[in-house]
């Protein structure tokens, strides 16, 4: 299994939220919404290459949880085509 994308986690929460995001801080004790779900569950997609449920996203403890359940995710995920290059 990769490692946990923490740093990735943090990094999204930190930028959706507008200030520091620490690996024990939940969604909800940093203020977070429906409409901050989206926010993150997006910026975690484009960092990651991965979906990622809003429901998940509410569902755990604190972003630690999260990274550990995208890293299952990122495990899970089909490797990408290689691309073939342009001529």
């Amino acid at each position: 299994m990769p490692p946990a994308p923490i740093d990735d986690v943090l990094a999204a929460a930190s930028e959706v939220f507008g200030r520091p995001a620490g690996p024990a801080d939940d969604f909800f004790s940093l203020g977070g919404d429906s409409v901050t779900a989206v926010e993150l569950s997006v910026r975690l997609e484009d960092l990651l290459g991965v979906e990622v449920d809003t429901e998940l996203i509410v569902a755990l403890a604190d972003f630690a949880a999260l990274a550990d359940a995208l890293a299952d995710a990122l495990a899970d995920a089909p490797a990408p085509a290689p691309s073939t290059p342009e001529r």
